[in-house]
């Protein structure tokens, strides 16, 4: 891979330090893959290209796949797009365990690589390949399993973003997550009133969530079909909070990149969230289906909607929340998490990783909410630390699903 350039190590630590100056930004676009996508692509070239980023290896934030894909498609590039499918784990794993590479080239993922190559690189009289699908998602089943001879279901899309996919709010309420069709036919109602919804979460390890283990787990999970479990009953809910939305009645397809947006208070001016969708059946099981966190680097002006009387830490010590909004950064990378909409009030949005699953009837779409990630390290993990969040405003989860006519699987 050759040695890295000097300059490579300072800057990725002033990177994870939230340093935003002139300098670092520039050393990261000269760098960055978008600006080469004209010489990769530009003058009618039409190069093909194949994306893959694997189940969980961070080469991408949630959504920087699909950007990045979106880029290549601008460019002219002819793009393949696979997501969160273990393609990266898949050639590895076998030789670490001393298996051939037949066991690697042999499974479902790699055929696709392999056709790919046979079609643009192999020469013949075959005419070029047609362009393949905008984006196609493998659909997460519980048999899927590279070890039981299982073909993959996959999902295409002609276009992305499609217009089969819908964002649907899930809203908070309580403990609860009102879903977008009892909003519709339920009479208009009062807000709920701060100290009826708000949740104070203190950080802590113990919440009760299973992120299974780190960078294996994913793996196992789109490879083998062994699915992150965890238990409602066994949720810590000083750390930790779920809400639930009512069971579905029908099938449920969520096919994209899930999102939540918090209106939250903290305690202190470095605080984390980490959020999880899961589909929980009718005894408390909740199966895993995305996971993400954002770290809020410079806390902002706080929502209205939250207790008047501020939020204290452990120590007892006021933060004075509530006042003139303080000056804070809004650095545009992925590790600021404090965005102010029009109203002034804070929200913090957490982008989850792509998902493309169904929650069976009868199971219900949860909202997992905690300080603390086993997956990642945190920006403040003092355990004086305490955030509030509010149901006020738009505090939501928004999964993307795929409507009736867009449901069927290609």
């Amino acid at each position: 891979m050759g040695r890295l350039s000097k300059s490579v190590s300072p800057h990725f630590r002033a990177i994870l330090a939230g340093n935003r100056s002139e300098e670092v930004v520039g050393w990261c676009r000269t760098r960055s893959p978008e600006a080469h996508l004209q010489d990769l692509c530009g003058g009618g070239r039409a190069t093909p290209v194949l994306l893959s980023n694997n189940a969980e290896d961070r080469l991408f934030a949630p959504d920087a796949a699909l950007l990045y894909r979106q880029a290549l498609h601008g460019a002219g590039c002819r793009v393949e797009t696979m997501i969160h499918e273990g393609i990266h784990a898949m050639a590895e794993l076998p030789g670490m365990l001393g298996f051939s590479d037949a066991v690697a080239t042999s499974s479902p993922l790699w055929s696709r690589v392999l056709a790919f190559l046979d079609a643009n690189l192999k020469p013949g009289a075959a005419p070029p390949p047609p362009p393949p699908p905008a984006l196609s998602f493998q659909l997460r089943q519980p048999e899927a399993s590279v070890f039981k001879n299982y073909v993959p279901v996959y999902l295409d899309f002609d276009s992305w973003p499609s217009p089969r996919v819908q964002p649907s709010s899930y809203r908070l309420r309580g403990d609860a997550l009102a879903p977008p069709q009892a909003r519709d036919v339920a009479a208009p109602s009062p807000p709920p009133k701060a100290e009826e919804c708000t949740r104070r979460l203190a950080y802590g390890p113990d919440t009760g969530f299973s992120g299974g283990v780190p960078l294996l787990s994913p793996f196992v999970s789109a490879a083998a079909g062994v699915q992150i479990k965890s238990y409602r009953r066994a949720i810590n809910s000083s750390s930790a909070a779920l809400f639930v939305a009512p069971p579905q009645a029908a099938p449920l397809r969520v096919c994209g990149i899930p999102n939540a947006t918090f209106h939250a208070s903290s305690s202190m001016d470095r605080f984390q969230l980490a959020a999880r969708v899961f589909s929980m059946a009718p005894n408390g099981e909740l199966e895993l289906l995305s996971f993400g966190a954002r770290d809020v680097w410079h806390r902002g002006p706080d929502p209205p909607c939250l207790r008047p009387d501020g939020i204290t830490d452990e120590r007892g010590t006021p933060r004075g929340l509530v006042g003139p909004p303080r000056r804070y950064l809004r650095p545009d990378d992925v590790r600021d998490n404090w965005d102010v909409p029009a109203g002034g009030a804070g929200e913090v949005v957490v982008r989850m990783a792509a998902l493309c699953t169904d929650v069976p009837a009868g199971n219900a779409v949860a909202l997992g909410l905690s300080l603390h990630d086993p997956t990642r390290a945190a920006a403040n993990s003092d355990v004086a630390l305490r955030v509030d969040v509010g149901c006020c405003g738009a505090s939501a989860l928004w999964l993307p699903v795929v409507g009736a006519s867009g449901g069927a699987a290609l």
